[in-house]
């Protein structure tokens, strides 16, 4: 009777531990989902109809060590975050999109790298926040890098005025049980309207479900909808972590693919040129589409020399208006 009663005071001891966890960790930092920020600096504004814009998955900074069961250094983010401001220094796109930024994660140090990068170079900007977590069971061992607040997402960088920042929560994963996206990271379309000297236009950040097929072929149904749409009253461009490759037979990306009114930047040809694993390229997931009625596209490449900042390569093109 004695080994039972001590039995039950365990077990229910570890249920309030659970449970304490469970809400504790689901708390989010204060912090408004999506902001807008004009910082203002003297800076030279092209006024010709080219844009040059880059998509780049930088992985909070953490270089191969992404989704890995390891607790990398500080020196680590440092020296990534140094090297990206010097590559972007030397050749700056007009526009970008990134994807998993971090606003002051634990993981990465506190430190805010849109705001480290935003800050010196792009007087517009939007951060839009898809993960505010102070518990996150990502990667599954070891259970001490769950510990932490997470505050990242997917910012979109200007040297144009932006407005009309939007973000779009897009289709959670059904198949999962309740406890697994109360943690996880929300899948986000953000958009914002650019003024471009030219004519404005749409720009578009996705960053797609990458673990789960099924949701991740309804997300981009979606936002293929949802662009199609927006191309009707304006131009525009998508830019993005699509996770998705051009040889699989999923429906989703082949739904951008297979048409003819839109552009694909840095065109795959069976896959290539690849941008994942940045230490070793293998897929295509990273992609910049475009309204093809209204851009044409002049050069563009998936850019190796930015080595692995990341576990992903950035893409870069740039786009000329048609009329």
């Amino acid at each position: 009777m004695r080994i039972i009663k001590i039995l039950l005071v365990a077990l229910c001891a570890f249920v309030v531990i659970l449970t304490t966890i469970y809400f504790w960790g689901k708390q989010s930092a204060q912090t408004p989902k999506t902001i807008l920020t004009h910082v203002y600096k003297e800076h030279e504004i092209r006024a010709d109809s080219t844009i040059f814009l880059m998509t780049y998955n930088i992985g909070y900074l953490s270089g191969m060590t992404n989704n890995m069961p390891t607790k990398p250094e500080e020196k680590l983010f440092s020296d990534n975050l140094n090297l990206l401001k010097q590559k972007l220094n030397g050749e700056l796109p007009d526009l970008i999109c990134f994807q998993e930024i971090d606003y002051g994660s634990q993981r990465s140090f506190r430190v805010n790298q849109h705001d480290s990068i935003a800050n010196l170079f792009y007087p517009w900007s939007v951060c839009a926040i898809n993960w505010n977590k102070r518990f996150v069971p990502f990667p599954y061992w070891p259970p001490s890098v769950w510990f932490g607040q997470v505050l990242s997402g997917q910012s979109i960088m200007s040297k144009w005025e932006l407005e009309h920042p939007q973000r779009m929560e897009l289709p959670k994963v059904k198949s999962k049980p309740f406890f697994y996206n109360d943690f996880y990271l929300d899948r986000l379309l953000v958009t914002s309207m650019v003024k471009h000297p030219v004519r404005d236009f749409i720009m578009m950040n996705l960053h797609a479900e990458a673990f789960d097929t099924i949701t991740r072929n309804q997300q981009l149904e979606i936002v293929y909808q949802h662009f199609k749409a927006e191309s009707l009253k304006y131009p525009v461009i998508l830019a993005g972590d699509f996770n998705a490759t051009p040889q699989s037979d999923e429906p989703g990306i082949h739904l951008f693919l297979n048409d003819s009114t839109i552009g694909c930047a840095v065109t795959p040809q069976v896959g290539k040129p690849a941008t994942y694993p940045s230490e070793n390229p293998e897929e295509r997931i990273d992609y910049i589409f475009f309204s093809k009625k209204d851009f044409i596209e002049i050069t563009g490449k998936v850019d190796t020399s930015y080595g692995t900042i990341s576990d992903h390569l950035p893409v870069t093109t740039r786009l000329k208006y048609l009329r």
